[in-house]
């Protein structure tokens, strides 16, 4: 597609978020920083490992600085040259199309990926029903540029005591979703999933992070084509 460009990226620092989540702050080129939206996800190779998705999580100002974050699923990036960049490449998550109710869950640095299709689909389909079962305490490890942006989206949250998989289960006895999104490191998406089918959600109907295919939740990442998500019933043999 004409708006996915290929350029390079200036890394300026690592952020901690987690142990599961590389952080870049970055500087674009001048011609890169066109449509994107905080949520879209982006490809950045090093070289050395296959290129992998990243999420922008925070808009881009007049210095073309923004933050960038993933799930490293593996051994991280290196951040010691220049990156290899292609995007913006859209926000990933299918919009929920004939549904009415959307359950999300997203944990740890989840909710940044997850984030851009939720503002989305509440400006174009606003009929849909949100439950969303996030966890609150990792959301204080954000930088702030990110919690500005949760904020504004009114997806920040005050903490909560009990776990998110508890949650998870509670929402699902109370009232079966049409579409689940877990958007979460590979362990725990995978058993959010697994908890989603157990109660009677299909597996067509779960959507999850990419990361969630790999052997092991291993170092290589998919193909630019395959895209940051894919359906739960596409997760031969590990369902």
């Amino acid at each position: 597609m004409e708006w996915q460009t290929i350029g390079r990226v200036q890394v300026l620092e690592e952020l901690s978020i987690s142990d599961s989540t590389q952080c870049l702050r970055v500087k674009l080129d001048d011609d890169e920083t066109q449509s994107i939206i905080p949520g879209q996800y982006c490809l950045l190779d090093d070289r050395v490992q296959a290129a992998r998705a990243f999420n922008y999580v925070s808009l881009p100002g007049r210095d073309r600085r923004c933050i960038l974050a993933a799930s490293p699923h593996g051994v991280p990036l290196r951040t010691d040259g220049p990156l290899l960049y292609r995007g913006p490449l859209g926000v990933g998550w299918p919009l929920p199309f004939g549904v009415s109710r959307l359950l999300v869950f997203a944990c740890v640095d989840g909710i940044l990926a997850v984030a851009a299709a939720i503002d989305e689909f509440a400006c174009w389909l606003p009929w849909v029903q949100l439950v969303l079962v996030e966890d609150a305490s990792s959301q204080a490890c954000l930088p702030d540029d990110c919690r500005r942006w949760l904020h504004s989206l009114g997806l920040l949250i005050p903490p909560v005591e009990d776990c998110p998989l508890e949650r998870l289960r509670a929402q699902l006895s109370l009232q079966l979703p049409d579409l689940v999104y877990c958007s979460a490191p590979a362990p725990l998406a995978l058993k959010a999933a697994r908890l989603c089918l157990w109660h009677g959600v299909p597996a067509y109907r779960i959507w999850i992070r990419a990361e969630c295919a790999l052997p092991g939740a291993g170092s290589t990442s998919l193909p630019a084509a395959d895209g940051p998500v894919l359906r739960f019933d596409r997760l031969s043999g590990r369902i």
